[in-house]
């Protein structure tokens, strides 16, 4: 939570009026309606908008926006049309109560229109504040435009303004802004310079208040925490409690940083103590709303923490402890980070079911509340939905996900060249006009027409800018749309592509012996009297060790095909070559006995290489089905294996009709054999080796004679 220094003014001007009191009593035994006053006895708008503003600032003081809002609304309908001042004003307190209620967007549109009334009244104050609420909004929006020009507005006023309070309330609200863009030393820059002032004001009695200075001193410590720097946050933590010893709210916050520190340390026993201490404090009847939001926040610290030690248990503990609390004790915005707390430690403990209904209960307000947060909360939704196998809903949180985590890192670089961009022109314009004061002191009468040509060129300007850039953002969109719509549709194709090759593998490699496995049953079920009993035994023996080894690899290959459904990736691993051989052989025991085949497999017991051992399996047994449909009856397959000092050789030899490298060649580079079954098997053959780095090659050692070998990377 990030407190800035104004807010301690606030609580001291609250207790300056002893009305707040009774206002505060009433808040706690009333509904909203009932803090409305009877204001019938004052006479004018102005006395009653009086007693309204300060109920509205007691209001804001204690975190109250649901009331707030109530009271707001109402106060802006007995504001007359004119008054400016007051529009403003309770325009102002509307968007507070809609910023504590995390709704955003309202908030934005209420401080827009405080800030428009403030500017049409040229009301200096409301300005400013206007600009700084503006500022924290835009930039949680993700409308870094918008914030850029609206920092810009506030550095502006900083060079102008003398007023030392909003001088240092606009460092600080600058300072945050720098913090939540990650630019920690512009940051810390001006965290300093408003520590300086407030020790100014200090000394000349401009406050009796130190605990701003404190406020401030652990802001600076919070910027070193968010750099990973604790030891530089340790040494501006400890100067800070003397200047708190007043301020409760100011003693949890030290507490909080000193935790946060430690445990950036990796020292939980040291943080502990500063939560003992910070939970001594909470339990004090006097304790508020921003104390107790430091303790549950200390919580979640601790159970993110122990979340990223993998110690769930310790981390839902914790985070059990601030959902206890959280119905009586924590704002909206809080008990959003308790559910999306609790749903991430339930979904690192594979608690999915009761994971998925915390973070979506929790998705509408870290939405408005940071971009951060938000992406994390989508990240982990989509990780709770595909461990669940919800893939749709999966892909949504994904779609979700994948915008917001670009949008999140930005160069700072950028903007302190648009900073330096803007003095140098903010230069060059001051010269441009002394040099026309020059200009015009000579020429008094042409000054108005020359007026009159600039302002006219520049809404010229103005308009042709607005144009371009309106163009160009719709070209963009459509360029940036068109593009999206490219991938998804490559995306799909490479999909159609790749299940058809895994139907064609699972087609071609199964279609033999599963016709073989068919013929000898057709065979014994035609002419039974034409086998003996040995022969019907032997020929069932047979055909059901064929049967349980084509099951083996039916199921192999459906699950490999699941695994290849988006698009064919490998898994290389260390595989040894024997045992795939076997598999291949047994699957094709049928084919081979049918034309009584013998083999001849001299493999060296063990030979292993790094390859995917599903891609090589469907490779070498597309070629020794192939080698066994080309070899003669009563004939010999020669299946050799060695290895040398870069490759390994796995062959197979066999007579026959003989087949060349140059037919292989021709057969993959055929478009005609694509569209037919003949020459599948060796097309998917080479692509599959083409993608665990083996080569192909045929050769024939004699006229009668084939020989393939697979040449495999070295183990």
């Amino acid at each position: 939570m990030r407190r800035y220094p104004i807010l301690s003014n606030l609580k001291n001007r609250v207790h300056r009026f002893s009305l707040f009191i009774f206002f505060i009593f009433l808040l706690n035994n009333s509904s909203a309606q009932n803090l409305i006053p009877e204001l019938s006895h004052y006479k004018t708008s102005t006395e009653k908008l009086k007693v309204l503003k300060t109920i509205c600032d007691s209001l804001a003081n204690i975190e109250k926006y649901g009331e707030l809002k109530a009271v707001a609304a109402y106060s802006l309908q007995l504001v007359p049309t004119g008054d400016l001042a007051n529009l403003a004003l309770f325009n102002h307190f509307t968007g507070i109560s809609l910023e504590g209620l995390i709704s955003r967007d309202s908030a934005i549109h209420y401080h827009e229109k405080s800030l428009a009334y403030a500017q049409q009244g040229k009301i200096a104050k409301r300005i400013r504040v206007a600009h700084q609420r503006l500022l924290y909004l835009y930039h949680s929006a993700g409308n870094e435009q918008k914030a850029d020009r609206t920092a810009l507005e506030l550095k502006n006023i900083l060079d102008t303004v003398k007023d030392k309070t909003s001088k240092y309330s606009i460092l600080a609200f600058l300072g945050n802004y720098h913090n939540e863009r990650a630019e920690y030393e512009k940051n810390i820059e001006y965290l300093l310079k408003s520590i300086d002032i407030q020790k100014e004001l200090l000394k000349e009695g401009g406050t009796n208040d130190s605990s701003d200075i404190g406020i401030s001193l652990l802001n600076v410590a919070k910027a070193y925490i968010d750099m990973k720097q604790p030891e530089k946050a340790i040494e501006y933590i400890q100067p800070t409690w003397s200047y708190l010893a007043n301020y409760q709210s100011g003693q949890t916050y030290y507490h909080k940083n000193y935790l946060d520190a430690w445990l950036l340390l990796n020292q939980p026993t040291k943080a502990l103590l500063h939560y003992d201490s910070l939970t001594a404090i909470v339990n004090k009847p006097e304790a508020g709303a921003f104390e107790w939001s430091d303790k549950l926040t200390a919580d979640l610290v601790f159970a993110d923490y122990y979340l990223a030690k993998n110690n769930t248990d310790s981390a839902l503990l914790f985070v059990s402890r601030a959902d206890k609390l959280a119905p009586e004790k924590a704002s909206v915005y809080v008990v959003s980070q308790i559910n999306f707390m609790m749903g991430k430690v339930l979904a690192a403990r594979k608690e999915y079911g009761k994971a998925i209904p915390l973070l979506k209960g929790a998705e509408e307000l870290t939405r408005n509340a940071s971009l951060q947060v938000h992406a994390s909360l989508l990240q982990t939704l989509a990780q709770s939905y595909a461990a669940t196998g919800q893939w749709q809903n999966a892909y949504i949180y994904y779609e979700k996900y994948a915008p917001l985590k670009d949008s999140l890192y930005t160069e700072a670089s950028k903007k302190n060249i648009a900073d330096a961009e803007a003095k140098f022109q903010n230069k060059e314009k001051q010269q441009q006009i002394e040099n026309k004061n020059l200009q015009l002191s000579a020429a008094r009468k042409q000054r108005f027409w020359l007026v009159a040509g600039l302002a006219l060129l520049s809404l010229v300007a103005i308009l042709l800018v607005i144009i371009y850039r309106n163009k160009k953002k719709t070209a963009d969109i459509l360029d940036e749309k068109n593009k999206t719509l490219a991938i998804l549709n490559n995306d799909l194709e490479e999909a159609n592509r790749t299940k058809a090759k895994l139907f064609s593998i699972i087609s071609h490699d199964l279609r033999s012996p599963i016709n073989q496995v068919y013929q000898f049953l057709k065979l014994q079920q035609l002419n039974p009297q034409a086998l003996n009993e040995s022969q019907k035994n032997e020929l069932s023996n047979k055909i059901q060790t064929a049967t349980g080894s084509l099951l083996e690899t039916m199921e192999d290959l459906l699950l490999w095909s699941k695994t290849q459904m988006s698009e064919f990736k490998t898994s290389f691993q260390s595989t040894q070559l024997l045992p795939i051989v076997d598999a291949c052989k047994n699957l094709l025991q049928l084919n081979s006995e049918a034309k009584n085949i013998q083999y001849s497999v001299i493999i060296p017991e063990g030979l292993t290489t790094q390859t995917d051992p599903y891609y090589l399996q469907t490779i070498f047994r597309n070629l020794l089905q192939n080698a066994i449909k080309a070899t003669h009856v009563n004939s010999v397959i020669e299946i050799m294996a060695e290895q040398t000092v870069k490759s390994i050789s796995l062959s197979i030899q066999n007579n026959g009709v003989s087949f060349s490298q140059q037919q292989y060649e021709q057969l993959i580079k055929s478009e005609q054999s694509s569209q037919s079954l003949s020459g599948l098997g060796l097309r998917l053959t080479h692509e599959l080796s083409e993608k665990i780095n083996a080569t192909i090659h045929f050769s024939n050692p004699a006229l009668d004679l084939t020989r393939v070998t697979i040449l495999l990377p070295g183990s």
